[in-house]
């Protein structure tokens, strides 16, 4: 099966829509490092296949024996250790030169969380003054742990492996569910105080949280099957078997959410208690 977060980046390359970082967000980092590295070589591959990089080009070879010029890797050396300012020092080298093969570099960094206070900062001036054709993907999971700083300069992509939620404490999700039920069906509460709220609560995510609620939805409105839902479970559809919002309304919401999301990807600070009014009241 088609993984579909890998296809969601293809589709933002393709269309030319990339940010320029990336924090990739799942509870195994296991799975979460394969989907970085396969988007990594498709976006390298000089003969890109509809899903897959080639595997057989030049390009393709570099990045299987790790010698890929145009491509940085910053791990700790040990598996408990941290990321130090030295190893983000080494972007000071790497990232200035023009690609020498491909069309862009690409930076993986993760643990992201892994990071002492020093490399964050430095980290953060990279992310803060972006160059053009470097990609930063940041992978990490506990999104908590990062500096809000870093977390706003990038777009946050939840990677799942098919099974469950994205691995964080999903309160903030079943909150804006309960309160998406109240707006929706009982009309007791507003908008723009509902988003007072959001925006209090969790700054720097609830674009996160609001796009999978609204993946869900959209998902049950085409199949009306909860079994295929990943986000919302049984004891939460009450909203789906009693929203009366038109498919065509959460799909704009979606798309628009998307975009703020774009935005701050790319270095621009839009006002997030305005966006999301006006994404809900669209």
């Amino acid at each position: 099966m088609k993984n579909l977060v890998l296809a969601k980046l293809q589709a933002l390359s393709l269309s030319a829509s990339l940010p320029h970082a990336w924090l990739f967000v799942s509870t195994d980092l296991a799975h979460n490092l394969q989907v970085a590295k396969q988007f990594s070589q498709w976006l390298l591959c000089t003969n890109k296949q509809a899903t897959l990089a080639c595997g057989s080009c030049k390009q393709c070879y570099l990045f299987a024996a790790d010698s890929h010029p145009d491509f940085c890797i910053i791990t700790p050396a040990e598996k408990h250790s941290a990321i130090l300012i030295d190893e983000i020092r080494t972007l000071n080298e790497f990232i200035p030169s023009k690609p020498q093969l491909a069309d862009r570099k690409i930076v993986l960094l993760y643990p992201a969380e892994k990071m002492n206070k020093q490399a964050a900062n430095a980290l953060l001036k990279n992310l803060e003054e972006p160059v053009t054709n470097v990609l930063f993907i940041l992978l990490t999971t506990h999104s908590r742990l990062l500096l809000k700083t870093i977390v706003s300069r990038c777009q946050i992509l939840p990677v799942t492996n098919d099974k469950c939620v994205v691995g964080q404490d999903i309160a903030p999700l079943k909150k804006i569910l309960s309160d998406l039920h109240t707006l929706w069906l009982t009309s007791s509460v507003t908008p723009v105080e509902l988003v007072e709220q959001w925006v209090k609560q969790w700054p720097n995510e609830v674009l996160y949280w609001f796009e999978l609620v609204l993946t869900d939805m959209i998902l049950y409105q085409y199949t009306r099957n909860l079994q295929l839902l990943r986000y919302i479970s049984e004891r939460d559809q009450a909203l789906l078997l009693n929203s009366q919002v038109p498919i065509q309304r959460l799909w704009s919401m979606l798309d628009q959410t998307r975009q703020v999301q774009f935005w701050l990807g790319n270095g621009h600070k839009p006002n997030m208690q305005l966006a999301l009014e006006n994404i809900i009241l669209h």
